[in-house]
This record gives structure tokens, C-alpha cells and sequence, in this order.
């Protein structure tokens, strides 16, 4: 038995605080958790705000790395710090919950959740019952997070803050490689050394999967856009490497339903549709409308965009720039705070600006989304929602309008 059997959770709102929380029950832990959120997207049930006394009877606070960024000198934080008792989610899944098993890692800055998902699902079809964690819902799941009794653990492992180094993989799966999180990396040049050092901590098998590996090969999937078409190849490659019959390889690819919030329709009412998706870097949001645009060649599509962090927005600002020309309309909405504590000079007006697109407009606030759409929006219309903050309950709002 391990002697770390009682942990809080601070933070556990956070897509990947929630899913360790799931397992970390599952396997035997007692688990509390707070958030700073009334409301999440992934969790329920915990503490509103951060107090010393949720550490009381606790072996362990496991909290996510943003809580450094937001307030290093948090009391609940400082406390744990002086008894000596904290570690970041990736360190507590990589060290404790992770023993034992062969890890998968799944990264790259583009498409981690879904090929995580494919990924758990093919394994799933193979009959190897993996545990699995990922960054958004799934549906079959009840959540993002799958606890297994086979001997393979399915992570989505990111790069930010370095988290991925807490983890020992037997297979590294590499969608792509971008510069991102500026907030934390200088350049792309870093991004990729931090990509060196992970596929450094390779053990085990040692194997390793990136876009050279990539077969091309045309599935039949129910999510559309080439972005998934590359993502399912990935996966085809990690199923041909463990083994896996090619028959049930393409069955279980061509199932996959999707996953929430990645081109998501959340409502299909009175000939307009609206889709929800977490795409938040510019590629992603221009790979989103082109897949898009593909399904509904002859619809108008409004692209209604959250910014995500305001020196993470101007770091990408000039990659703005064409990303959403294949769509009709484009509202730039409040720019989501993320880790920031100033805003250097980002308006929705000048993101809106440097996009290049003659139908594009900034405003300040949701009621200004809402007022557009209601005076503008008609049957026939396709609307996709994206961001990473917010822009959830936006997407559910507006179907609320229709």
C-alpha cells in the first residue's frame, strides 16, 4: 500500500487537476479539491476558493502549475510549501499513478486530446482496458479521464512548463511541433529543446512516432477536417507498433465520434448549427474553419473567436493574419486572462485587425456576440465558437438565441 493515501487538490477545475482526481480515487486515494471557479467545465463538487485548512488530515496537495503563475503566495499554497508537502499534478501522475504500467504519451501542439482519444479508444476495441487521460470530456466516459486494469496508461502529455518531463514513457507519439506558450518558452527553438529533452526520457521500448511516420492513409472517419485524417494516421501507426489487427485498427478509428469541444455540435435548430471547439493558436483555429468550410461548402460561417491570454495573443499576433478567410463573418470576443496580470496593450479590435479579413470586428464584451448574431444571424447559417477560457458557455448561450 503507498503511504500518500490522502491528497487535496488545488486548482481541480483544470481539465487535467480533474481527470488525476477521477484516478486517483479509482486507484485507492481519498481526494478532496478547491478551485477558484464557481463553475467548470470538467469538475464538481469541491471547495470554492483556496484555504489553509482544506490541508488538514492531507498527505499531499497536488496542484496545477498555473497556480504559480496566478499567485505564488497563495496562504494554502505557502502552507503546504512550509510543511513540505506539494507537487504539481504531472509530477504526482508520473511518480505514483503511472507505477507499473506502460505509458503512451501523446504530444504536439496541435491535436494531443484527440489523438489521445483515438488512441484510449483503439486500445479499448483491442481489448487492452488502458487507463487513460486526456484534456476534454468524452462522452462514453463520463468524463476526460479512463481508469483500466491493463497494463497501458494513455497520457496527454503537454509541454508547457515542461510537464511532460515528469514522465517516463515507453511510446512518445508527436503530432507536430509549434511555437507556443510564450509565457513560458522564448521561441520556437526552445519549444523544441524542451521536445529533445522528452523524447530523451524515452525507457522501456524506446519507440517513438512523429509526422515522418505518417502513412497518409484515407480513413473513413466520422470527424471531419485533414487535420483528424492526419491525427487517426498517428494513431494507426501506434496500433500497427503494439500489434494490433489491422481490421480492428480502421474499425475503431472510423467509430470514433469525436470528443466535446472539438467540433462540437451543441445545437442544430431552425437550419442554423452551432459548434463549439477549443482551438485557441492560430493554425488550430485556421485548420477548425477549414474543416469546416469542407462539410458546408455553401453555408455562411461565423467564426467567433476567444483569444486566450493577452501576452500569449501578442506574442501570435502577426500569425493571425488570413487564418479565418474561409469564413463569412468574424467576431474577435474578449480576450480570455489565462495567466496574465496586465494586458500589453491586446484589444479584441486590433486581433480583429490583424487577421486581414474584411468581415471582422473586436468587441468587449458577450452581449455585443449576442447582439451581432441576433440582428444578423439567419437560417442556413453555421456558427463555430473557439477558445479555451470561456468561450464554452458562450457556445451554449448562443444556442440559447436560435
Amino acid at each position: 500500500m503507498n503511504r500518500i493515501k490522502k491528497i487535496h487538490m488545488m486548482g481541480i477545475g483544470g481539465s487535467g487537476m480533474a481527470a488525476v482526481s477521477l484516478l486517483a480515487s479509482k486507484m485507492g486515494y481519498e481526494v478532496t479539491g478547491c478551485d477558484l471557479e464557481d463553475q467548470t467545465a470538467y469538475a464538481d463538487n469541491f471547495f470554492k476558493g483556496h484555504d489553509p485548512s482544506h490541508l488538514e488530515g492531507r498527505d499531499f496537495l497536488i496542484v496545477s502549475p498555473a497556480v504559480y503563475y496566478q499567485n505564488k503566495n497563495n496562504p494554502e499554497l505557502l502552507e503546504a510549501e512550509k510543511k513540505g508537502i506539494v507537487m504539481t499534478w504531472q509530477k504526482f501522475l508520473g511518480k505514483y499513478l503511472t507505477k507499473g504500467k506502460k505509458v503512451i504519451c501523446i504530444a504536439g501542439t496541435h491535436g494531443k486530446s484527440t489523438t489521445t482519444a483515438m488512441a484510449g479508444k483503439l486500445l479499448i476495441d483491442a481489448g487492452l482496458d488502458p487507463s487513460v487521460i486526456v484534456g476534454a470530456r468524452i462522452s462514453a466516459w463520463g468524463g476526460n479521464a479512463r481508469f483500466g486494469k491493463g497494463e497501458y496508461f494513455v497520457i496527454e502529455a503537454d509541454e508547457f512548463n515542461n510537464n511532460f518531463l515528469n514522465y517516463r514513457p515507453d511510446i512518445i507519439v508527436i503530432n507536430n511541433i509549434e511555437f507556443d506558450h510564450p509565457d513560458f518558452f522564448r521561441d520556437e527553438e526552445e519549444v523544441r529543446e524542451s521536445f529533445r529533452k522528452f523524447i530523451d526520457n524515452l525507457s522501456g521500448e524506446k519507440i517513438l512516432i512523429t509526422e515522418k511516420d505518417n502513412p497518409g492513409k484515407k480513413f473513413n472517419l466520422k470527424v471531419f477536417g485533414e487535420h483528424n485524417q492526419k491525427n487517426a494516421n498517428m494513431v494507426y501507426v501506434l496500433g500497427k507498433k503494439l500489434g494490433i489487427d489491422e481490421e480492428v485498427i480502421v474499425k475503431s478509428l472510423e467509430s470514433f465520434s469525436g470528443i466535446e469541444r472539438r467540433m462540437e455540435l451543441i445545437a442544430d435548430l431552425h437550419g442554423i448549427k452551432i459548434f463549439d471547439d477549443y482551438a485557441h493558436h492560430p493554425t488550430a483555429i485556421k485548420l477548425t474553419i477549414e474543416g469546416l468550410r469542407k462539410e458546408f461548402p455553401e453555408s455562411r460561417i461565423w467564426a467567433i473567436d476567444e483569444p486566450h491570454g493577452f501576452a500569449r495573443t501578442k506574442a501570435l499576433l502577426s500569425e493571425y493574419k488570413d487564418v479565418f478567410n474561409k469564413a463569412d463573418k468574424v467576431i474577435i470576443g474578449p480576450i480570455f486572462k489565462a495567466r496574465d496580470s496586465q494586458t500589453f496593450g491586446i484589444t479584441p479590435d486590433g486581433v480583429a485587425r490583424s487577421t486581414g479579413h474584411k468581415n471582422a470586428i473586436g468587441v468587449d464584451s458577450f452581449e455585443e456576440i449576442k447582439k451581432n448574431l441576433s440582428e444578423e444571424i439567419k437560417p442556413g447559417d453555421v456558427v463555430l465558437v473557439m477558445g479555451a477560457g470561456k468561450s464554452y458557455l458562450w457556445a451554449r448561450e448562443i444556442a440559447g438565441l436560435i
